[in-house]
């Protein structure tokens, strides 16, 4: 018996020292995918106007319109300076107010057989909450530029991509250089809000209409800068998806009456249990889709330690999963996510309630749907007096994959590099929502990326206090969208 057991062992660690060579050799192996080969130097005629324009772009506050604050005089003050600052987008574009705020120009190609182009950006920015305006460096509407950076709310969400795209098609024109697909920019206003009176409307038009589009460019992933592991430098990651999005509602039932009286079972108590159970019973996590390929390649541009791991995830991707869980920025990555953010009972503190309801946001990651959605969170629950409910009218299934093979794909990798320099270009999930997801029906080659580099601390000021954006930044961005627009 003892020797059975020393010729197992010795077999494991033959086992395990053949699966070590192998993943050393693989991860050795990986080299980083070819560079284009020409790039075009990218130039601006002017840098100090466009940071002077989105300054004081960012002095209109257009928060999203909602039903208790439906005023749109914001969005109209910003058409109207739009309108003087870009006069030849304004001539040669022929211009269409959505629902009366958002924005739809449309330049013909000069090969109208072409499939159309659209480009997403969004006017309206979240407001900035009670209280905090006193912790901002800068009013949050001064539109103030100072220490490199223009600061103020709409700075990377999104009004600078508003007004990039205005400045780099202005210059094209300028220049004399015409499209030779025909160009959609589509500037909504209620983006922040679901964009269901805004985008949507314009998807809806376009899908009647019979309109044919290439590719679609919205916001969304970064240039992230020291973010990913392994990479000290910076690399461009792309959303070619993103998730699904729905909002459910569970409510559990139970006899009302005076608070001094209660009985054993309480519908708020019966609430608190499914919600246990959900959180405790989660879809299932794994490295696949968008979130693998980005590893895949990202990894040839990493140091050996990190190489040896994300390039070996057939080997180690229970150790990465569980990392990945640590977070909540990567976790969200590796599954459907629910987020209980609304609990809603007794109306008054010694009243029983009849009904205690828990609203979910959920997010979806492209391997479900929002019908195994429902269905996991019944099996999970497993209680017919619990009602489960999707509610509201903002609701989308998980995107289709963009192809990198796809033109759309490989002309913003060109003018990444074009601008960037020849660093990684991955692609990736976004795991929150925007307005390009109207568009899928369209085309699947809907890509989510804003050219900003941008790092940790950069990201936390997006919704949040003194947001801002840097100067040298911003003009890359409009160098970017130069070279992205001379390729249609």
């Amino acid at each position: 018996m003892k020797t059975l057991w020393i010729r197992a062992a010795m077999l494991i660690g033959l086992v395990v020292t053949a699966l070590l060579a192998v993943a050393i050799v693989r991860a050795a192996l990986l080299s980083p995918s070819t560079e284009p080969a020409e790039l075009d130097p990218p130039s601006l005629s002017d840098e100090l106007a466009p940071i002077t324009r989105l300054a004081q772009a960012l002095t209109i506050p257009t928060t999203s319109p909602t039903p208790d604050t439906p005023d749109l005089e914001h969005f109209r003050e910003l058409h109207r300076q739009l309108e003087e600052w870009f006069p030849r987008v304004h001539s040669r574009a022929s211009k269409e107010v959505i629902n009366d705020a958002t924005l739809l120009f449309t330049i013909p190609g000069s090969e109208p057989d072409l499939p159309a182009v659209a480009f997403l950006a969004h006017q309206d920015v979240v407001p900035v909450e009670a209280g905090t305006e006193s912790d901002w460096t800068h009013p949050p509407f001064a539109g103030a530029v100072e220490d490199g950076y223009v600061w103020g709310r709409g700075a990377l969400d999104n009004k600078h991509n508003v007004m990039a795209l205005m400045e780099a098609l202005e210059q094209q024109l300028e220049r004399g250089k015409e499209p030779r697909h025909t160009l959609h920019l589509i500037f909504g206003h209620d983006e922040e809000v679901g964009g269901t009176r805004g985008a949507r409307v314009v998807a809806q038009r376009f899908q009647a209409d019979g309109v044919k589009l290439a590719a679609v460019y919205d916001e969304g992933l970064i240039i992230a800068d020291g973010i990913v592991p392994g990479i000290e430098g910076a690399i461009a990651l792309v959303g070619i998806t993103e998730k699904g999005y729905v909002t459910i509602e569970l409510t559990a039932s139970s006899e009302g009456g005076h608070a001094s009286m209660p009985p054993k079972e309480l519908a708020a108590l019966k609430l608190a249990r499914a919600l246990e159970r959900i959180h405790q019973h989660p879809m299932p996590a794994a490295i696949d889709g968008p979130t693998r390929m980005m590893f895949e390649e990202a990894a040839p541009h990493m140091d050996f330690g990190m190489r040896l791991v994300f390039g070996n995830l057939w080997l180690t991707e229970p150790l990465v999963i569980a990392q990945m869980a640590k977070s909540p920025s990567t976790h969200a990555a590796l599954r459907t996510t629910f987020a209980p953010t609304m609990l809603r009972a007794s109306p008054r503190e010694n009243v029983l309630p009849q009904q205690a309801t828990a609203t979910l946001n959920i997010r979806i990651h492209p391997r479900d749907s929002i019908a195994s959605v429902i269905a996991h969170i019944n099996e999970v629950v497993d209680d017919p007096e619990i009602s489960v409910t999707p509610v509201g009218e903002m609701r989308a299934e998980p995107g289709p994959l963009a192809s990198m093979e796809s033109q759309g794909f490989l002309a913003l990798r060109d003018a990444v590099h074009e601008v960037f320099g020849p660093i990684p270009v991955a692609p990736n999930m976004l795991i929150a929502a925007a307005d390009g997801r109207h568009f899928t029906s369209l085309t699947p080659n809907v890509f989510r990326f804003q050219a900003v580099a941008l790092t940790a601390r950069d990201l936390e000021r997006i919704h949040g206090t003194d947001e801002r954006i840097a100067t040298e930044a911003y003009l890359d961005l409009v160098r970017f969208y130069v070279q992205l627009l001379q390729k249609w």
